[in-house]
């Protein structure tokens, strides 16, 4: 039975092998026998720079990231309205970026939207802070208070919001057996905003939330300000 060489008489055995060889026969030996380890080892350090790039980099940096849920309407990044609410606000972009979407289409009140790809990733946007507000239907904004994922206007960080726009609040109306059945403001109605009239991105009404998580009230704020022409 052949004995198990030890590292060290391995590389004794080989570095001998290769002293008796020309530089381009050594060069041919080693990736005859050990490209594959080679190509692994080149791989796995790749993979690792690239982990660390990536995770030191972080995640993107938003001024403002908004979600106009349900809608057809053109309205994402490079739209007019986004155009004109960036030109509006001078958030310079160089370093963080003002996010638009309209890619996300589900109904709360339907069944809570359990399954829908769509609320897992608002649920997502909202949990982690990156979501600032979302805009959808009345009907559709309210039940969703129920998910706990819309700010509540009652708190002391939303007073400024609250107070502005008092006249427009949106409640969701807790179940009559739930511990607590007070009515809470969970956004505001924007039916004839800039957003209804101007750029038809819902073709009636409209309402606003802000995401639970979100610590950018001003930039909601300032986008409240561009839909109002304030």
């Amino acid at each position: 039975m052949k004995r198990k060489l030890k590292f060290r008489e391995w590389l004794e055995e080989e570095r001998a092998k290769l002293s008796e060889m020309t530089l381009r026969q050594g060069l041919r030996y080693i990736w005859q026998y050990y490209s594959l380890y080679i190509l692994g080892f080149t791989g796995a350090v790749w993979l690792i720079v690239y982990l660390i790039v990536h995770l030191t980099a972080g995640a993107p940096q938003y001024h403002l990231y908004a979600v106009f849920a349900n809608s057809t309407a053109i309205a994402g990044n490079g739209s007019k309205i986004w155009k004109d609410f960036v030109e509006r606000s001078g958030y310079d972009l160089s370093g963080k970026k003002v996010e638009f979407s309209t890619n996300m289409y589900f109904d709360y009140s339907r069944n809570r939207a359990r399954g829908n790809e769509y609320y897992n990733r608002f649920i997502a946007l909202t949990d982690s802070g990156t979501l600032d507000l979302i805009t959808m239907m009345p009907d559709q904004l309210a039940p969703l208070g129920e998910s706990g994922r819309l700010l509540d206007w009652n708190l002391e960080r939303c007073a400024a919001l609250r107070s502005e726009y008092a006249d427009r609040l949106i409640w969701y109306e807790p179940p009559e057996n739930a511990e607590e059945n007070e009515p809470i403001p969970v956004g505001i109605d924007i039916s004839d905003s800039l957003l209804v009239t101007r750029y038809q991105v819902y073709p009636e009404t409209a309402a606003l939330g802000i995401g639970a998580e979100s610590t950018r009230l001003d930039a909601a704020a300032d986008f409240l300000n561009f839909i109002f022409e304030k």
